[in-house]
């Protein structure tokens, strides 16, 4: 595992942050000079990043790109923070996250068939309450995943045998596809040409997903909120959230499951530094606290190392490396 590779480009920190300031001017979101990503980031584990930026608008968003582009400083988009491992040493440049202030949903009816229109901002686990609630049927798996939606769609987030990607009909994203005038431009990708894999979502790492639009079927709000206090109930009893963590590290190889065979080679209580794969759950590495990017990433080679070994597995990890590698 190394880190994405994360330098600022061409612009000085003094350059850069006298153009944020004047950024900041026409910016309705948030900055942040100097953010711990250990406050972003569901581990508790990173460094800061240059600088961090909430947006309130699509526009924000859009402007963000394009700042990015025009001086040539590297970007890095976040959701909430819930798959990612950042680098002790920070990361460079701008670090968008996409939160609490695009999370609107709708939800109107087409025929039989409900549509959901969320933006990316919203959580994923609210939204399947909230669905529940409305009597609608299809993401009662989704109540325990923590995260946004956005996240749920850049790695197909999934569950009890579903995923996200089932029902996707629509999605809105930034790119750049205004090759001659080198802007971020906003556009609608329909279903029928998103492709989702195990764990890998439909879009470029360099489009940013603002809303997705779900097709849901009617269901009873009894029927669907009892599955949903099931799912939470199992949950509590198995997995470690008393602890921060990252839930599942490693994603499950073909014909097995990553924490059966990370219990199977003895690796549960397996320590390094602050960080620990949970006795309660092997696929998950927590946080016991003060546990740096360092302690994890020794750890999962560490179990990697041990499974490989035992059960001839070469498990690969779920979680996302941000931020500068070490000097």
């Amino acid at each position: 595992m190394d880190y994405v590779k994360n330098t600022l480009l061409n612009s000085s920190s003094a350059d850069l942050a006298v153009k944020m300031e004047n950024f900041a001017a026409k910016f309705s979101g948030t900055i942040r000079q100097n953010a711990p990503m250990s406050e972003y980031t569901s581990w508790r584990i990173g460094g800061a990043a240059d600088w961090l930026l909430e947006p309130a608008s699509f526009d924000d968003v859009i402007m963000v790109l394009d700042f990015a582009q025009t001086n040539n400083v590297p970007l890095t988009i976040i959701g909430r923070g819930t798959n990612l491992l950042v680098s002790d040493n920070g990361i460079a440049g701008l670090v968008l996250r996409i939160g609490e202030a695009l999370s609107q949903v709708d939800i109107w009816q087409e025929g039989e068939e409900y549509l959901v229109k969320a933006q990316c901002g919203a959580l994923l686990a609210a939204l399947s309450r909230q669905t529940a609630e409305a009597g609608l049927s299809g993401l009662e798996w989704a109540c325990g995943i923590p995260g946004n939606l956005g996240g749920a769609l850049m790695m197909n987030a999934g569950a009890y045998g579903s995923s996200i990607g089932e029902y996707v009909t629509e999605v809105e994203a930034v790119a750049y596809n205004d090759s001659e005038n080198r802007k971020a431009v906003l556009q609608t990708l329909q279903g029928s040409a998103l492709r989702f894999g195990y764990r890998s979502g439909c879009l470029a790492q360099d489009m940013v997903a603002l809303s997705v639009t779900l097709r849901l079927q009617s269901g009873e709000r009894e029927a669907a909120c009892k599955r949903i206090g099931e799912i939470l109930t199992s949950r509590r009893q198995n997995q470690p959230l008393e602890y921060p963590s990252a839930g599942s590290v490693f994603r499950n190889p073909e014909n097995s499951h990553a924490g059966y065979l990370i219990e199977q080679a003895g690796c549960k209580g397996l320590t390094y530094g602050g960080a620990q794969v949970s006795e309660k759950h092997g696929n998950f590495i927590i946080n016991l606290g003060g546990a740096t990017a360092t302690d994890v990433l020794q750890l999962i080679e560490q179990v990697r190392t041990i499974v490989a070994e035992k059960s001839g597995y070469v498990l690969e990890t779920e979680v996302r490396l941000l931020g500068r590698k070490a000097e």
